[in-house]
């Protein structure tokens, strides 16, 4: 129902404008009465109509004025004026500001009731492309920490190319001037992987000075990546690196009843999409060489760790961090390898029933957004259309039993209606389902 406030002097012209409303368009609209400019102020200020009928002649307050007041404040609410000839100037005046139309008085039933109809179907159709907004935003917001992830792994890895990741940077809004990689290496067990997975976020989200962005991997190869990264040059940066590394590193005053020990690599800085890879595997390798009492080490200060220095040259440094890709990306191609086993395997024991990309996502422990992408990569097939093909194959199996019926078979390969198991069937057989059984029976 609709909120209207009818402002008017004349009692009469308030309640005629009122049963017009509640008798051509009945159960539609809230009425409201208004005697002067002042009250209709008020009474629009508290009951917030969506349309607004003011006459322009009234004592004291007049109606323009009155449509002045109200307007800056509810500036989505339809006005509509009641105005004599001898005021159709101010009608015109009027509808410079804002005001939606006019009504010369007396007005017409059929005049009103076409009016208040379009501002109707205008205020539905602003509602509902609101909604829609509003839906587009919430979603929006939840695909950020999907998108960052995303980022992160894609900054890790091979995954996505350079002009993804940049689409992916810019749809962020981030800026990628200057990049440090933050390693933190975790324990084995899972469950306390991942509780400090949250702890860490929310230490970055608390402590991070506002000069930064980051993004944050989800955990992968038993260690986090975090991207640390800002807009222009700072000499402050590496300071500003060794302050968040401490604060991560103090976690026993947010994680309690844990003997944990970590390891924190930090890579150098480095500029755009290539330095923050190579910061990433810098910081790897200096998360393998942290010590159980110095567990956070830095990639740049790993010449002056000890009497005998892990590196002599520059030379050097580039062959150590060489043979930390290499190894990473064999860890990364067997976990892969392992994950996509686990997932078709996890599918091959539930094809009968219905079976989300989410739910297997969530199986092998990766967000549905980098597992839809990685299943494709590794299979050559999309989610959907390898559970199809399993269903499918299942079914064809099941027709050589005569005894059960198509109906059946449909069920048992995890369809609940006949009609689009036929359909489906067809599109990858490329015949109906009993045209290909009546084929399996004069086979056999």
């Amino acid at each position: 129902m609709y909120r209207i406030l009818i402002a008017d002097d004349e009692a009469l012209e308030r309640e005629g404008m009122e049963w017009i409303i509640n008798n051509m368009m009945p159960r539609q609209f809230e009425v409201i009465q208004a005697e002067n400019g002042r009250d209709a102020i008020q009474k629009a200020l508290i009951y917030k109509p969506h349309i607004i009928v003011m006459d322009i002649r009234m004592p004291g307050i007049d109606g323009l004025t009155a449509l002045k007041n109200i307007i800056s404040a509810l500036p989505h609410t339809r006005m509509v004026l009641l105005t004599a000839y001898e005021y159709f100037e101010y009608a015109k005046e009027a509808l410079k500001m804002g005001v939606r139309d006019y009504f010369v008085k007396p007005a017409k039933r059929n005049e009103i009731v076409k009016l208040l109809q379009t501002l109707i179907d205008e205020i539905a159709e602003e509602q509902e492309e609101l909604q829609l907004q509003q839906l587009k935003d919430q979603q929006l917001s939840e695909l950020i920490p999907v998108v960052k992830t995303e980022l992160a792994l894609g900054l890790m890895s091979n995954t996505i190319t350079d002009d993804d990741i940049n689409s992916l940077i810019d749809s962020l809004q981030l800026h990628i001037e200057q990049c440090c990689a933050i390693v933190v290496a975790l324990p084995q067990s899972e469950l306390l992987r991942k509780e400090l997975y949250e702890v860490f976020t929310l230490q970055l989200q608390n402590h991070l000075p506002d000069i930064y962005q980051y993004v944050a991997s989800t955990v992968f190869n038993d260690h986090i990546a975090i991207f640390i990264m800002a807009d222009h040059s700072l000499h402050t940066m590496r300071t500003h690196m060794e302050a968040i590394c401490q604060v991560l590193l103090n976690i026993d005053m947010v994680v309690t009843g844990y003997n944990v020990n970590i390891a924190i690599g930090v890579g150098n800085i480095h500029h755009g999409v290539q330095g923050a890879r190579r910061s990433y595997f810098e910081a790897v390798f200096a998360s393998t060489n942290a010590k159980v009492d110095k567990p956070l080490c830095m990639f740049q200060d790993m010449d002056h760790q000890g009497t005998q220095p892990l590196m002599l040259s520059s030379s050097e440094h580039k062959s150590y961090v060489q043979v930390a890709i290499e190894q990473i990306r064999q860890e990364r191609e067997h976990q892969t390898f392992n994950m996509i086993d686990r997932a078709t395997h996890y599918i091959e024991k539930n094809y009968e029933r219905e079976l989300s990309l989410e739910e297997t996502a969530e199986h092998v422990h990766l967000n549905p957004y980098y597992f839809s992408k990685v299943f494709k990569q590794q299979t050559g097939e999309t989610f959907i259309d390898y559970v199809t093909n399993i269903r499918i194959q299942h079914a064809k199996r099941w027709m050589h039993n005569k005894e059960i019926s198509l109906k059946e078979i449909c069920y048992l390969v995890g369809y609940n209606d006949p009609n689009y198991f036929s359909r489906v069937f067809k599109k990858v057989v490329g015949q109906t389902p009993s045209e290909y059984r009546s084929t399996v029976k004069k086979g056999g």
